[in-house]
């Protein structure tokens, strides 16, 4: 496992404040992983998106990302809905209150998310993920 260079942890670090404190009341609620909130990142930058896409994009097995992407759901973060292209497929979008959370994602964006996220490993991810939901608790008040 690479290290997080220092531009990316400030670039990480930069980003996640801005989305975090430009909607503090979305986020204090929430108990998002940094995993859940990769996948909404490339959800909403590649959005309708089929679910076998979204588990190449997130490197994870076809039933891992299906997991996640019903606890997305149920959550309300996520919704489900047919291929307008192929009515056998499903494809998954962010709802009107996860792109609130986010805001417009662009896919280069989601992509060095994901990277630096990845590269950081699952400690330092746990401590992070206090970090968030402690700023959005504070930023709430």
């Amino acid at each position: 496992m690479s290290m997080v260079s220092m531009e990316d942890a400030r670039w990480l670090a930069g980003y996640l404040r801005r989305m975090v404190s430009a909607r503090p009341a979305a986020w204090a609620g929430t108990d998002l992983t940094l995993s859940q909130l990769i996948a909404l990142h490339l959800i909403s930058a590649q959005a309708p998106m089929t679910l076998l896409s979204l588990s190449q994009a997130l490197g994870t097995r076809p039933p891992a990302t299906c997991a996640l992407v019903n606890r997305l759901v149920r959550a309300g973060l996520v919704e489900r809905r047919p291929d307008p292209e192929d009515l056998r497929r499903v494809v998954v979008a962010v709802t009107h209150q996860s792109a609130q959370m986010i805001g417009k994602i662009d896919p280069e964006t989601a992509r060095r998310l994901q990277a630096v996220l990845t590269r950081m490993g699952a400690a330092a991810q746990r401590v992070l993920t206090e970090v968030l939901k402690d700023t959005a608790r504070r930023l709430a008040r």
